[in-house]
């Protein structure tokens, strides 16, 4: 895979095994920057059930493939499924710096294990990734995650808990992220926990998480160094999530969450980031089997923090998808979210995050994937300043066998603006102005 921009996921959540072409689809996208949001949309719109025909309301990523899907090892009540992908990329401006151009390979390893028991569930989750940067030996870098996650039937509905734990690395070309020429460490746990009462056609979902969030060294201007331990902080997380059927296919959705972020290793004269969030959104889901499905939330998060030198900010979020397949070989996807975001380097706290993007995935044979996406981030910070990103990614995965799969990608990343600042700290001021072409050839390996 493409090392891609990371930005650590505020609270993630294990699901159950990912189809396969999901996996061969992160492959050809792998250079879009990823965005971090605290309220994760998954706890407001659990995973359905992948198809397994042609029928209308299966996309073309979630379509069984017969003969090309890796059947996993069986032990017991449990499905093992391991994995390997080899990939090499050549990015014509690796850290967003003048003459980084590199090749370089990225070697990445996966097993998990889910249960398919009637009642409870059971699954964990392994990976890692080492990327390898040929001329730049010293950045080289390795990812690892674990997971567990399992679910115990109370009356009609799993009582549903899981930790995640991600060790992972943010380039230097991140949104957001103070300007640094070497990939910047970091690690997020996230303990979840939810349960979904049922009142006929109302379903209400409470739940509540606990994140911790650690960050390692920049290495700004003139090769110097920047702790940014100054980042670290706890969040805890809880809300409900209601969801009224208006039938089968579609329903009304209100959501109701409050965040608390407590920064442990403030900067020394510096005012604190500590905040307290409360977000309020509202809409509908409509997942049927039909040409059109859509889902869409919109309302409002305030976001109060502990120091007067920073206002409390109101902003408009929102969160939506929309799916058109206008045959049951081509599906049109589009996305929108809007949320503000903790901050990711000095001198700021905070900034508004708003993402769109649009992509088609089109079969082209029963063994050939085509797709493309065009997509926009902009980050306008609480003090002062902004960023926006512009990507557009085209890619081909050809399906070998049932253990075998090879794609190819093309993304080009465009990114203006500079990061905001105070007048508290006015040194952290960086220019993110670059633009980033990355090819990639991947092989991907299942059992």
């Amino acid at each position: 895979m493409v090392p891609r921009q990371h930005v650590a996921p505020q609270n993630r959540v294990l699901r159950h095994r990912p189809h396969a072409l999901m996996a061969v689809a992160a492959a050809i996208v792998g250079g879009w920057p990823i965005g971090s949001w605290a309220q994760n949309i998954d706890i407001y719109f659990p995973p359905g059930v992948y198809g397994y025909d042609q029928q209308l309301g299966v996309t073309v990523l979630t379509r069984a493939h017969p003969g090309y899907e890796a059947p996993g090892i069986r032990a017991g009540g449990f499905l093992i499924s391991p994995s390997l992908n080899q990939s090499a990329f050549y990015n014509t401006n690796f850290n967003g710096t003048p003459n980084s151009a590199t090749w370089g390979s990225t070697t990445a390893a996966n097993v998990s294990a889910f249960s398919d028991w009637t009642r409870n569930s059971l699954g964990a989750t392994l990976g890692v990734s080492h990327n390898q940067l040929f001329s730049f030996p010293n950045e080289n870098y390795t990812d690892w995650n674990v997971g567990i996650a399992g679910g115990y039937t109370i009356d009609e509905n799993q009582l549903r808990a899981a930790f995640y734990h991600n060790s992972y690395h943010q380039l230097g070309t991140t949104l957001g992220l103070v300007q640094s020429t070497t990939p910047v460490a970091g690690q997020t746990d996230t303990a979840d926990l939810n349960y979904t009462f049922t009142f006929g056609r109302l379903n209400v979902t409470p739940d509540i998480s606990v994140s911790s969030y650690r960050y390692g060294t920049a290495t700004v201007a003139n090769g110097l160094t920047q702790n940014l331990n100054f980042l670290n902080r706890n969040v805890l997380a809880g809300g409900v999530a209601n969801r009224y059927s208006l039938n089968d296919e579609g329903g009304i959705v209100v959501v109701a969450r409050a965040i608390t972020s407590q920064y442990t290793n403030p900067q020394r004269g510096q005012p604190s980031n500590n905040s307290n969030s409360f977000l309020l959104l509202g809409g509908i889901d409509y997942q049927s089997k039909s040409v059109w499905r859509y889902r869409l939330l919109i309302g409002v998060e305030v976001r109060e923090f502990q120091s007067p030198t920073f206002p409390t900010r109101t902003a408009p979020i929102a969160e939506g998808q929309l799916i058109w397949q206008p045959t049951e070989l081509t599906t049109v996807t589009g996305s929108l979210s809007r949320l503000i975001e903790d901050p990711q380097s000095a001198g700021t706290n905070g900034y508004v995050l708003t993402t769109a993007r649009a992509a088609v995935d089109h079969e082209l044979r029963r063994d050939v994937i085509l797709h493309a996406s065009l997509g926009v981030q902009y980050a306008q910070f609480l003090q002062s300043g902004a960023q926006s990103n512009f990507t557009a990614d085209i890619g081909a995965a050809w399906l070998i066998n049932r253990n075998m799969r090879l794609s190819a990608s093309y993304v080009f990343t465009k990114q203006i603006g500079s990061s905001g600042t105070t007048t508290i700290n006015p040194a952290s001021v960086t220019s993110a102005a670059f633009s980033q072409n990355v090819v990639a050839l991947a092989l991907h390996l299942a059992i």
